[in-house]
């Protein structure tokens, strides 16, 4: 149960907030309306930081917005350039390349010609060395065919060199004697 004597505690703290009123009243109203001042000069010079701070993002991104412009209209330039540059070098090299193929056509042409030259003139040479050779193998032939008439005509018959064989095997075994001059 509740003690008589205590104040209930909102009393107790009503009591308390009019002593702190009366004695520290004045002070906490000019404090309170110090620090509302203060916070509408906080605000008001935030507003202003917030407005100036807006106004040079959209100056910067105006700016950044400028010079990304120029940059792609630098890049699109430095393209169209490369392009162009590319294109011209195509060209360059396709006439290049024609013109490298005509000269090797050429060079080739006169390379088949000279060959063909140099086929005939061997073949001619050919020709003649054949009809040079055909000629000294008749000569050869005539050749053989006397040397080999004068051999038999030369030639040692069977008889003789049987004779002259059987003469040899004696003297080699000291079973003939020559019959000494007298």
């Amino acid at each position: 149960m509740a003690d008589p004597k205590k104040p209930a505690p909102d009393a107790a703290d009503r009591n308390v907030d009019q002593i702190r009123d009366i004695l520290f009243g004045g002070q906490m109203r000019d404090y309170e309306r110090r620090f509302q001042d203060l916070n509408q000069r906080f605000e008001a010079e935030i507003a202003r930081m917030r407005e100036a701070q807006d106004k040079r993002l959209s100056q910067i991104d105006k700016r950044l917005d400028d010079q990304l412009d120029k940059l792609n209209k630098l890049v699109r330039q430095e393209i169209e350039d490369r392009n162009g540059a590319i294109d011209d070098l195509e060209s360059r090299l396709q006439q290049a390349a024609r013109t490298t193929r005509g000269e090797l056509n050429k060079a080739l042409e006169a390379l088949g010609r000279e060959l063909a030259q140099s086929d005939e003139r061997l073949r001619g040479s050919i020709a003649d060395l054949g009809a040079s050779l055909h000629a000294r193998a008749g000569e050869a032939e005539t050749a053989l065919s006397r040397a080999g008439a004068e051999l038999r005509a030369d030639k040692v018959g069977r008889d003789d060199l049987a004779a002259l064989l059987t003469e040899f095997a004696l003297r080699l075994r000291g079973e003939f004697d020559l019959p000494s001059p007298k």
